[in-house]
């Protein structure tokens, strides 16, 4: 009963409200809605701007397209680190960046799919190759140079949907993967470091995952993808982050093939604080894009 509760508190995520928008920042958008490649509805933002440069901005778990709000975050408090991935939006716009961001399935205003359970990338590829396909199917985006600013769920995902469906990436020009992660070493480093009592419980939280999402927890994991990645990738990770292990990201770094950079956040900070990284100090994501698209 215990290890069934502690799998949906990781793996059933609380969908979150939107607590702010684009023009809380000062930027005008559109509401936008879509359907992944398996049929489910999402729903995103446009924020457009005048160049022919295009950032697809992806979530982590269990975020939303505006980022975390600790007020909404239930019974089980994860963080106290509010997080605004709006902030980040906001300096990619003003380098002139048009900008897609969306909620994954079983976030945010997005359809629930998978009986709620996210599976850390194995189900929300599907949503990646689903603004893709939106992308090529409207008149003004379809011929704009792409690059995905991807963080935990949302890097998985987008390694993952390269992986399986290369073609659809053939205007994409560069990926910065922001904390991306496998689910046996976060769910081990999550117990270890905020619920301690239940770390001896793992291997039991393991089987429910395999009850509810068909997947281990060592299955929801970009490892087996990176080496079909083909674009320059900047991967970056909170170098003090007790939810993961440095050789986990590093690890994919290594059997990365493209080119690549690994950019280390440095500083006492949590994984959270590392979401936030790129709308504080954007020079290193903002370098890297242009050097790519």
């Amino acid at each position: 009963m215990i290890s069934n509760i502690l799998t949906k508190a990781l793996l059933y995520p609380r969908q979150q409200p939107l607590i702010k928008n684009p023009k809380d920042y000062g930027m005008d958008f559109s509401e936008i809605e879509f359907l992944s490649l398996d049929n489910i509805k999402l729903k995103g933002w446009f924020i457009p701007a005048k160049s022919k440069k295009l950032i697809i901005l992806t979530h982590p778990s269990p975020f939303t397209r505006y980022g975390f709000s600790i007020n909404h975050q239930g019974l089980f408090k994860v963080s106290n680190v509010e997080v605004e991935l709006l902030k980040t939006v906001k300096k990619l716009h003003q380098a002139n960046y048009n900008i897609i961001t969306f909620d994954f399935r079983n976030h945010g205003e997005s359809q629930k799919a998978n009986n709620g359970f996210t599976g850390l990338g194995l189900f929300e590829w599907q949503d990646i190759i689903g603004v893709l396909n939106y992308i090529e199917t409207d008149s003004k985006l379809k011929s704009k140079k792409i690059s995905f600013v991807s963080h935990c769920l949302g890097a998985n995902s987008t390694i993952i949907a390269m992986s399986k469906y290369p073609k659809k990436f053939k205007n994409v020009t560069c990926l910065a993967l922001i904390q991306p992660v496998s689910g046996d070493v976060l769910t081990k480093c999550l117990l270890e470091s905020k619920y301690p009592l239940f770390k001896s419980r793992y291997e039991n939280i393991n089987k429910a995952s395999k009850k509810f999402t068909d997947y281990y927890l060592e299955d929801m994991s970009p490892k087996e993808y990176v080496k079909d990645i083909t674009v320059p990738v900047l991967y970056a990770q909170v170098k003090n982050d007790p939810w993961t292990k440095n050789s986990d990201i590093e690890e994919f770094y290594n059997n990365t093939k493209s080119k690549k950079e690994l950019f280390w956040i440095k500083g006492n900070l949590e994984r959270f604080d590392g979401y936030n990284y790129f709308g504080i100090h954007p020079k290193k994501l903002l370098d890297f894009l242009k050097k790519w698209n």
